[in-house]
């Protein structure tokens, strides 16, 4: 009798901590890689039963790859994208140089805050070579002469609307040349290339150098320099030519050279693509 009691307590005994232990798992225990999950729950559930938001983990219908950048993040360049419009204090460490075009960017856009390096008639050659400017300690300077005075943050170069009768390889070589200058004297600057400007339909039908077809060559050799060395690109002829491609005829009194309003949508562009 005494057997038969003692077996029935071990096998009582033994029923309770069965149960006991399958109560216990029920509950499965979470690591950092896998959380802990309440029966009866789905994943991403409150308490009431609800759905929560997904985390940055889950990356809903792959949403992190199509994250739009920061303003403090640069793009790769060279081409720049549209972006919101910077202030006139946005160009207080920024040097722009060039030819007779760019001076007239200089009287004309409106935009003070800057230092300016240009004169008529220059060339990606001229503007290593020819002393043309007033240096800061008095003495006489090439316009890349002005660029090396100080530090700069931002420089922006318009050159070869007179170079337009070169061979393209021969121009690019003296551009290329004309660069790594400022940039060995300006290693922390971002450099922006601005293409050649567009010229008026009738110019660039009675030209044989002062054409679109030439610009466009200049142009596209400017772009892949721009790449080459780590440059950003300003396609100037998308921001001032016409629906025709060219310039318009009444922008202008000689097929190259702007009229003043031209000055204020050329600086516009260079507000909106920035790095």
């Amino acid at each position: 009798m005494i057997i038969i009691l003692s077996i029935l307590t071990i096998a009582l005994y033994t029923l309770f901590q069965l149960s006991y232990n399958h109560k216990k798992s029920a509950y499965i225990v979470g690591t950092a890689e896998t959380p802990a999950v309440q029966p009866g729950k789905k994943e991403n559930q409150g308490d009431e039963g609800k759905v929560k938001p997904p985390t940055v983990s889950q990356d809903v219908a792959g949403q992190s790859g199509n994250v739009s950048p920061s303003p403090t993040e640069k793009p790769e360049g060279p081409d720049l994208p549209e972006r919101e419009a910077v202030g006139d204090d946005f160009f207080s460490d920024a040097a722009f140089m060039g030819n007779s075009l760019m001076d007239g960017f200089r009287m004309f856009s409106g935009l003070t805050t800057c230092d300016y390096y240009a004169a008529t008639s220059m060339t990606v050659v001229g503007a290593d070579s020819k002393y043309c400017i007033k240096l800061d300690n008095g003495n006489q300077g090439t316009l890349v002469d002005g660029l090396k005075q100080k530090p700069y943050g931002k420089i922006y170069i318009l050159l070869g609307i007179n170079e337009i009768g070169y061979d393209v390889k021969t121009f690019i070589e003296f551009y290329e040349k004309m660069l790594d200058d400022i940039m060995s004297a300006q290693p922390n600057c971002d450099i922006y290339i601005m293409g050649l400007t567009p010229v008026s339909e009738a110019k660039s039908s009675s030209s044989d150098t002062f054409n679109m077809t030439r610009i466009n060559e200049y142009n596209s050799a400017l772009h892949q320099l721009a790449a080459d060395k780590g440059c950003y690109y300003l396609d100037l002829v998308s921001a001032l030519a016409g629906p025709d491609g060219y310039l318009p005829a009444n922008k202008t009194t000689d097929g190259i050279h702007f009229s003043a309003d031209v000055y204020k949508t050329w600086l516009a562009y260079v507000k909106t693509h920035y790095a």
